[in-house]
């Protein structure tokens, strides 16, 4: 029996299917608008302070702010997050897209009260010493 048709075809079934993912993946989506207020509401509800704290910057969780992520990473992180043993995934319907970038407007919006990194001694040191 000649394996060429069978091989043929799924190389060009994988072909496809990861064609039609990069395609997916590559595709920018537009960020849904938060609503700061709400966001505070939602961050207070769902008791994130408790671990993220109350600036989304103090707390034993990942650091919240300032921002390292897009909205839409926010909200997949959220989703699915990499530990579901400490940081719990908000699935919908419980918490919607919306809900979820109301929170993230509420991060964005905080001021951080992290020093620059110019204003941190201790850190220019050691940046000096990997320099020379």
């Amino acid at each position: 029996m000649n394996r060429l048709p069978i091989l043929t075809v799924a190389l060009l079934t994988v072909t496809i299917q990861f064609v039609g993912a990069q395609v997916t993946e590559s595709q920018e989506v537009e960020p849904l608008l938060g609503n700061t207020e709400n966001g505070e509401q939602l961050f207070t509800e769902y008791t994130c302070a408790g671990c993220h704290g109350f600036t989304g910057e103090t707390g034993l969780g990942t650091r919240l702010n300032p921002s390292r992520m897009r909205q839409a990473r926010f909200i997949q992180y959220l989703r699915n997050p990499t530990d579901p043993e400490r940081m719990p995934p908000y699935q919908e319907p419980e918490v919607s897209d919306q809900n979820l970038a109301d929170i993230y407007a509420f991060l964005d919006s905080l001021p951080s009260q992290s020093p620059a990194i110019e204003d941190i001694p201790l850190l220019q040191a050691i940046l000096g010493e990997l320099r020379h």
